[in-house]
């Protein structure tokens, strides 16, 4: 049960009781006269109480049917590179992976819009500007036309991985602690995650 749920019963509880007590003096006073009219006045306010609470519960459980929400992640992986005779070996190099899983209860779109430092990413919360101001990366960023286009997502799908260098963050981001990968839905709500920079 939530603070709602509990708020609207206190004050159900609050009025039904104050109900009562004005029936019982009634009673005591002897008025029988009055006690059918606050009977009656009781059972059309329980009516209106219960028709009010029927669909307060339902546009909850649609808000929850229809919830949108996404999650960002994060992996940090070494790269790979096969040499001459086919032997795999890894060069002490690392490839960030970004990527975003609708974990809402509807298909929605979602588009990866880049790298954004705190400053970067408050500008577009608080005031929905700076989105010149978010970083690109990797190779899919010049060579594939649908980087950073909507993907239409089911829930629990993930969306396709954005890789770069993390050589190439660390030199981007040099006087940033804390760098943020930004997602935004059709509704331009923005989904991020915090990825804390060592440098």
């Amino acid at each position: 049960m939530n603070r709602k749920d509990l708020a609207i019963i206190s004050v159900l509880t609050a009025f039904v009781s104050s109900v009562i007590v004005f029936i019982c003096l009634d009673i005591t006073n002897g008025n029988f006269d009055n006690l059918v009219d606050w009977f009656g006045a009781l059972g059309s306010i329980g009516a209106i109480v219960a028709v009010v609470y029927q669909v307060y519960k339902q546009r909850e459980e649609f808000l929850e049917a229809n919830k949108v929400e996404g999650t960002v992640y994060c992996e940090i992986k070494p790269i790979k590179e096969i040499s001459d005779n086919g032997i795999i070996f890894y060069n002490g190099k690392r490839m960030l992976v970004i990527y975003l899983i609708n974990t809402g209860r509807r298909i929605e779109g979602f588009r990866f819009l880049g790298f954004a430092s705190q400053q970067v990413l408050n500008s577009l919360i608080n005031d929905n500007v700076g989105y010149d101001k978010l970083k690109k990366f990797g190779f899919p960023a010049l060579f594939d036309d649908n980087y950073g286009k909507f993907e239409s997502l089911q829930p629990s799908e993930s969306s396709k991985n954005y890789s770069t260098e993390m050589e190439l963050i660390l030199s981007t981001f040099k006087k940033d602690k804390i760098i943020y990968p930004v997602y935004t839905n059709t509704h331009g709500e923005f989904y991020y995650t915090q990825i804390v920079i060592e440098h």
